[in-house]
C-alpha cells in the first residue's frame, strides 16, 4: 500500500519535472522571439535594457507575491460585560416562577 502511494508520488513528480521542462524551454523561444522582433526595432542594447528591465520587474513581483505575510485574521471583539443588575433580576423572577409554580400545585 505504502509503496503505491510512493510509486504513484514518483510518478507525479517525474511527469510534473517533463512538463517544467517544456515550460521552460517555451519560455526561452518566447523571449528568443522577443529579442528577434525587438532587436530590429531598437538595436541589440536596447534590446537587452528592455528585456532586463522587464524580467527584472517580472521577479520582482513574484518574488513580493511570494514573500509577502499572510493577512492574519482579526481576532472577535471581547464579549461585551453584562451589566450584574440583569443576571441578578433574572434569577429573581426565574426563582420567582419556580415559587409560583410550586404553589400551584400544594393548593387545591
Amino acid at each position: 500500500m505504502l509503496a503505491l502511494a510512493a510509486r504513484q508520488i514518483a510518478i507525479r513528480a517525474a511527469v510534473a519535472l517533463f512538463g517544467l521542462a517544456f515550460v521552460g524551454a517555451g519560455v526561452v523561444f518566447a523571449l528568443r522571439a522577443l529579442w528577434l522582433s525587438l532587436v530590429l526595432t531598437y538595436g541589440p542594447m536596447a534590446t537587452a535594457l528592455i528585456m532586463g528591465g522587464g524580467l527584472l520587474a517580472v521577479g520582482m513581483l513574484v518574488l513580493w507575491l511570494a514573500l509577502r505575510r499572510p493577512r492574519v485574521p482579526v481576532p472577535p471583539p471581547a464579549p461585551v460585560a453584562a451589566n450584574p443588575l440583569n443576571s441578578v433580576v433574572a434569577a429573581f423572577a426565574q426563582g420567582y416562577g419556580v415559587a409560583q409554580a410550586m404553589k400551584s400545585k400544594h393548593t387545591p
